[in-house]
């Protein structure tokens, strides 16, 4: 199907979708279907899963929670029902309309605006450490050095025993922890059965 087809169907499937109310997200993905993966946000036992996940991992004293690709924020918000203050949650989000949709849910959160798969390029906006990394890019959909070097990045911005949380519409790892550049631990952690489709949560770490 090509992208021009998706944009065509995508407003019967948005009629179709239960969890399909959020417009800045769907605009977002007609602007930008590969970077965003499906015009749909996470459904609620997804981010609560993907909190939980986050805030297990996340090393304590050490930095906030970094998301990348926040969308609308329904991880965010998952995030802070779970007891993560606001101050602690840094949104990277590329899209400019889902950047304001985040600013005015969330009086307060720190929103970058910028490609998360750049985040040395974002080094002079965001903390010096962090506690964990919460990712929802579709790694998948990425061309294999991107995401090597977008992971390289964020664990670099961690202290030992860091770990990125990412999930993902596969069966698989969606980064290849055997890549020569990352040389990490690839640990599953749960599936969502109730996400449409099904979303499994993996949990990365520096191999060794």
């Amino acid at each position: 199907m090509t992208i021009d087809q998706r944009q065509t169907s995508a407003p019967r499937l948005l009629r179709d979708h239960p969890l399909a109310g959020s417009l800045p997200f769907v605009r977002g993905w007609l602007r930008n279907p590969v970077g965003v993966g499906l015009p749909f946000p996470s459904s609620p036992w997804t981010a609560r899963r993907l909190a939980r996940a986050a805030l297990d991992a996340a090393i304590a004293g050490a930095g906030p929670v970094l998301e990348l690709g926040a969308g609308t924020g329904a991880v965010t918000e998952a995030l802070i029902d779970q007891g993560c203050p606001l101050e602690r949650i840094v949104a990277v989000e590329r899209d400019a309309e889902l950047c304001r949709s985040l600013e005015t849910r969330f009086p307060g959160l720190q929103v970058v605006q910028g490609d998360a798969l750049e985040l040395g390029r974002l080094a002079g906006v965001m903390p010096s450490s962090l506690g964990v990394v919460l990712s929802g890019l579709p790694m998948r959909a990425i061309a294999a050095d991107a995401a090597a070097r977008c992971y390289s990045t964020a664990f670099q911005l961690m202290p030992s025993g860091g770990s990125i949380i990412q999930y993902t519409y596969g069966l698989r790892p969606p980064v290849d922890p055997q890549t020569a550049a990352l040389k990490l631990e690839a640990t599953f952690v749960a599936r969502e059965w109730r996400n449409f489709p099904p979303m499994g949560i993996w949990r990365y770490s520096r191999a060794g």
